[in-house]
């Protein structure tokens, strides 16, 4: 499935109507939402038409991963565990999309409690392949151009992965910067809320929404050519060749273009990273999860139950190690990040497998476990014509300097087209 420039004529319809039309069109093949109301939707954007809604979002239609709390409409979190449950409240970050005026069309497929095991959410640009996980289906739906903005989270590679594996922009801010409340949480020193758009921009005014600020506060539209640095990590080696060679082009790239760009070397410490992101993950998803499990273990996958298991068993005193750790590594990291606007790596190891699995988070792993910015930038198609990513990441609450690195990389990095659907 090759793809190529979007030459359809411009539509006449609203966005909202555009959207329902293109679920329509789509969704029996790539399978990104667990439900979609279209007439709600409707409704909901008639009602702001009669009421001239001018906030950021203005009837703009949004889809959320189906982990967070939509009132009066279900949010099952990709589990037979919560088969049915329909929570009264919105979580926080819905709450504030629609003050800024958004219409919610539908809720995402996630992977199993924002896990390992896969939705049947799949890849817009080939159907054989996976969209990445846990927020596969938010990923899907902005390639598939069923809706311009959706929300997404990561613990480990959540944003970052389904972002590369299908060519839109997804943002992880600092952690802490959005609110998780009635956000499915199994751990709460890692899940952190991101975002999914098909520009640098759209992807910083939704972020600015779910926080309920003002743009400003994330969007600078400063076009100053950054100061980066290029990071080849102790993962290098398990990227292929085809995203090898993409990262090394863009960073010439960039460079031609003005970008003074640095090859430093990382702080030694961060190579710790994926060992301790996975004990604090898997310790605490495993007790956030027990109470809910009990009895009930046949609701949850074999490859689910294997993890927990796994996390049940690592004692206390390794968990609070893995944490002093942790804290260490964020200010180093903190430290050695700040005097770079943006640091540049791969986004994922290559163009997006085979849907029995989600794919292989690795090159977001350091940057969540120190609660990093990162974000994820179209940068190519690999050997199989599917998309490949450029990520950027900063340091700790340098969120509105390296989305505006971001932007000006996007602007230098050609486009990829969109999928053929």
């Amino acid at each position: 499935m090759r793809a190529e420039p979007d030459a359809s004529p411009p539509s006449t319809i609203g966005p909202v109507e555009a959207s329902i039309t293109r679920y329509t069109d789509t969704e029996s093949r790539i399978h990104a939402f667990a439900r979609f109301d279209a007439e709600q939707a409707l409704l909901l954007d008639a009602a702001l038409a009669v009421t001239g809604a001018s906030g950021p979002l203005a009837r703009a239609p949004i889809a959320v991963k189906d982990i967070f709390d939509t009132a009066g409409v279900p949010t099952e979190r990709g589990s037979d565990l919560y088969a049915g449950r329909v929570p009264d409240r919105d979580a926080d970050v819905v709450r504030n999309l629609r003050a800024a005026g958004a219409v919610i069309v539908g809720k995402t497929v996630t992977a199993e409690l924002a896990m390992l095991h896969p939705g049947p959410t799949r890849n817009p640009w080939d159907l054989s392949r996976t969209s990445g996980g846990s927020s596969m289906g938010s990923a899907a739906a902005v390639a598939a151009g069923v809706v311009p903005l959706a929300i997404g989270s990561q613990t480990n590679g959540s944003v970052i992965r389904p972002a590369a594996y299908c060519g839109v922009v997804g943002f992880k801010p600092t952690f802490g910067r959005l609110p998780r409340d009635g956000m499915l949480v199994t751990s709460p020193t890692l899940d952190q809320v991101g975002g999914f758009a098909r520009s640098v921009r759209d992807v910083a005014v939704l972020t600015a929404a779910m926080a309920g600020e003002a743009s400003e506060r994330w969007w600078s539209g400063d076009t100053t050519a950054p100061k980066l640095a290029a990071l080849r990590t102790g993962d290098w080696e398990h990227a292929d060749d085809a995203a090898r060679q993409r990262f090394q082009a863009d960073v010439d790239l960039l460079a031609a273009a003005g970008g003074p760009i640095e090859w430093p070397a990382p702080p030694l410490a961060l190579e710790q990273a994926p060992q301790l992101l996975r004990t604090i993950m898997l310790f605490e998803q495993s007790r956030a999860l027990a109470g809910e499990m009990r009895g009930r273990e046949d609701l949850i996958s074999e490859v689910t139950r294997r993890n927990l298991a796994e996390g049940a068993a690592i004692p206390d005193d390794v968990y609070r190690r893995a944490l002093d750790e942790r804290r260490r590594l964020v200010e180093i990291f903190a430290a050695w990040a700040a005097r770079y606007d943006a640091i540049l790596t791969p986004a994922a190891t290559g163009e997006a497998p085979t849907p029995e699995t989600t794919g292989d988070p690795r090159f977001a792993t350091r940057w969540s476990l120190v609660g990093a910015p990162a974000i994820t930038v179209p940068s190519g198609l690999g050997p199989h014509r599917l998309p490949l990513g450029l990520q950027l990441v900063g340091a700790p609450g340098d969120d509105r300097r390296l989305l505006a690195a971001a932007a000006w990389c996007e602007a230098r990095i050609p486009p990829i087209g969109v999928p053929l659907l």
